[in-house]
């Protein structure tokens, strides 16, 4: 008896033991790096020769390729998926994305990953876009939990002049045209004229070179790139002429501008490691890069970029808009250059940070996503086996992926399908210059990576194999014309068939797996909080504002007060009258 009660507290111990050692001694410094509506076939690490992304691809095969990696299909859900770690819907910011000058926002009531860092002793910092409101003060991002933000509020600007377009409520013939970028609340008028890449890599460099290495960072560079800028059609690069030479390859105009576009992303990606690495901070550090949704070939906010070979686009709930791009480095990772096939959803990384950087998940509340630390830092088995897609009840879709993301039930298309064809071309003729390996050996990012890992260096042959795995032969029917729009529901098998071809919710063989599925998401539906959408208020014009977006309401959310901040933005209320006036006029 003595004997037992010893090896059971030796089993303890080493049970205890075991869960320590899973995450990191010390809070680690977080990175997240976003790109804006890229697809899955614009990154060399899925098979693709046409655009070179040799750092981004380094980061992959030196850590962690996520192979089901599901976000939301546009911009501001992915987002408050990503800060809350819970799913829009619950929200009420499912759907479309916030429009400038729209008076809706991430509830203040929903702490940001932001503001949970923080109580854990991170410094907090914002590069880039935001796009979870900006109608009052209290929306934005230095009042959500980031020490620091340096960028943009609204869903985009012009790559150069950090201006966005949008229409009026009143006559949409008309715009609302302003400036958007700034530092906090203070507009940044004197960088007008820089490149948006490489000022967010300047400023995310600075916030680096800056920290107090005694603590932890989180930094969140959420860049411009590859969403179209300034009325919604602009792909802006820094010389034109330069990027047609070095693209001539690429026959299309528009698909040589986004080439160079996702190229300067990916020396973004380098320069950001590699100054992790000349401040000691990378060898305790976790390095996420992924795009927020997919790839938008053609339509609204055509940026030529690529999904293939799935089905569907960005709005769309098909693996195109869905199914994202990610990649996943750090050195406290137990399996590094490997693919993970684990079932992850966006809203995972909150709690699967939150865990890593030495916090109670159970601290976080009611939240949808589930702690992935284990199952991305040692491929161990991931409790997730279902995905709520998304519930858009404003555009009257809506989609889940249960069965341990094998079963997909689409209820419904976005405009009615006008997005869910296979749009996104190939890109793999023998016009493309062959994959560079060397550029990835000699890559900021790898070279930064290999004096962290010397005695298992990357092998070229390691990168060929990895690439392999996750390069997706065509899976697309050789003559397919059927748009499905799901009006009386899709069921799809993912595994079998990754690029949606056969509809296969009349297999009498699925009927258990349908209604199951329905039943999970009639759920989800009972439970939601209706689309919050509000047209553009004419008050927030930038004219009124020295052109540029400033928040223009005083916000009581508590109270569910919103008052116009004239008497506090022209310092008199009678000049105030004026202008409220002045709008109709």
């Amino acid at each position: 008896m003595c004997y037992l009660k010893t090896v059971l507290f030796v089993l303890i111990i080493q049970s205890i033991g075991n869960i320590s050692s899973e995450i990191p001694d010390e809070p680690p410094n977080i990175v997240v790096i976003l790109a804006d509506d890229l697809g899955w076939n614009d990154f060399g690490i899925h098979g693709s020769n046409q655009i070179p992304t040799p750092n981004i691809d380094a980061l992959g095969y030196n850590g962690v390729i996520l192979d089901k990696f599901y976000t939301q299909q546009t911009c501001t859900p992915s987002r408050a998926a990503l800060l809350s770690g819970k799913y829009p819907m619950r929200l009420g910011l499912q759907g479309t994305p916030i429009d400038a000058g729209e008076n809706r926002s991430l509830p203040l009531d929903t702490p940001t990953m932001a503001e949970q860092l923080k109580k854990l002793g991170y410094s907090t910092h914002l590069v880039g876009k935001w796009h979870l409101g900006a109608a009052c003060k209290e929306h934005t991002p230095t009042k959500r939990g980031f020490d620091t933000h340096f960028g943009y509020w609204n869903g985009y600007v012009g790559y150069f002049s950090y201006e966005i377009n949008v229409s009026q409520p009143i006559d949409t013939t008309k715009n609302f045209s302003g400036f958007d970028l700034h530092d906090a609340l203070r507009p940044q008028w004197a960088y007008q004229g820089q490149y948006a890449t490489e000022l967010f890599t300047k400023k995310s460099l600075e916030v680096i070179d800056k920290h107090d290495v005694s603590k932890p960072m989180f930094l969140m560079l959420s860049h411009l790139a590859g969403h179209t800028g300034h009325d919604g059609t602009e792909l802006g690069v820094p010389n034109k002429t330069r990027t047609d030479e070095k693209y001539s390859y690429i026959k299309d105009g528009g698909r040589r501008n986004l080439a160079d576009v996702v190229n300067i992303l990916d020396w973004s990606v380098g320069e950001v490691v590699k100054k992790l690495s000349d401040r000691g901070m990378l060898e305790n550090s976790i390095i996420l890069f992924f795009s927020d949704n997919g790839a938008q070939t053609h339509g609204l906010f055509q940026n030529f970029a690529s999904s293939w070979p799935f089905r569907g686009l960005k709005f769309t709930l098909f693996e195109g808009g869905v199914r994202g791009t990610g990649v996943m480095y750090s050195p406290l990772f137990k399996k590094q250059s490997y693919v993970n096939r684990q079932l992850i959803h966006i809203t995972d990384l909150l709690p699967t940070f939150y865990r890593a950087a030495g916090g109670n998940v159970e601290d976080l509340g009611n939240i949808d996503g589930t702690d992935q630390w284990n199952a991305i830092s040692n491929n161990e088995p991931t409790n997730r086996s279902t995905i709520l897609i998304s519930i858009d009840d404003l555009n009257g879709y809506s989609g889940i992926l249960g069965y341990d993301g094998r079963y997909k039930l689409l209820n419904g298309s976005f405009k009615d399908g006008i997005y869910n064809d296979y749009f996104s071309e190939s890109y793999r003729g023998p016009e493309n210059p062959p994959y560079d390996i060397s550029s990835v050996m000699k890559s900021n990012v790898n070279v930064a990576i290999q004096k962290l890992r010397e005695n298992n260096p990357l092998a070229p042959a390691t990168i060929k194999d990895l690439r392999k795995q996750v390069t997706l032969n065509s899976c697309r029917p050789a003559n397919n014309t059927e748009v499905f729009t799901c009006n009386d529901m899709c069921l799809f098998d993912v595994y079998s068939d990754p690029c949606e071809t056969t509809n296969i919710i009349n297999d009498p063989s699925k009927e258990r797996i349908v209604l199951n599925l329905k039943r999970k998401l009639n759920r989800y539906l009972s439970k939601i909080v209706p689309a919050a959408n509000k047209k553009v208020d004419m008050l927030s014009d930038p004219k009124n504002f020295n052109n540029t977006w400033t928040p223009w309401l005083i916000c009581d959310e508590k109270r569910q007060i919103y008052k116009y901040g004239w008497a506090e933005f022209y310092g008199n209320p009678f000049i105030a009258l004026f202008k409220f006036i002045s709008l109709y006029l």
